[in-house]
């Protein structure tokens, strides 16, 4: 598979490891609490960055793996395994109970957003996934290959006619 060919499936790949990252750090659930412990979204978040990195397994193979029917069974697990992490914090997972609180007001909309992109990214991927030949070649450039071959063929057989007739 060419490189740019290859960048379709790996695109949710990478929106999968960027939920991770971002929702352990830039866009995480709310702090500790002053005494130490910690607050019940810190499990919500726990859960969406144990959620992204197997998405990032799932999409990756899925990019690795050359068997069709392999490749579309992981790509559409992986779609659904997105949509499950979308329910986690606050569906899923309980959270904070103020509304106002750093996880209903940053790290569930940044988990919200991303696994919806990345679901999206995943249909995309899956959808070019059906339109390849077993080959791993998609129809439409398949298809261009066969009429050119095709072309080729007629012209070589016309070629042979033509000398056929010289020689007579």
């Amino acid at each position: 598979m060419s490189k740019t060919k290859l960048a379709v499936p790996l695109a949710p790949a990478l929106l999968s490891l960027a939920l991770s990252v971002g929702a352990a750090t830039v866009f995480s659930a709310c702090a500790r609490r002053e005494d130490g412990t910690w607050m019940n979204c810190h499990q919500c978040q726990n859960t969406v960055v144990a959620g992204g990195i197997g998405l990032v397994a799932l999409f990756g193979a899925s990019a690795a793996i050359k068997n069709k029917p392999t490749r579309i069974a992981l790509q559409a697990l992986a779609v659904i395994a997105s949509l499950f992490v979308f329910f986690i914090p606050g569906g899923i997972c309980p959270m904070c109970m103020m509304k106002t609180m750093r996880c209903y007001t940053v790290f569930q909309p940044f988990t919200r957003v991303m696994t919806v992109l990345i679901a999206a990214t995943g249909i995309g991927a899956l959808v070019d996934s059906l339109k390849m030949k077993k080959t791993g070649a998609p129809q439409a450039e398949a298809a261009q290959v066969d009429t050119v071959e095709a072309g080729t063929a007629s012209t070589d057989t016309n070629a042979r006619d033509t000398k056929k007739e010289i020689r007579a």
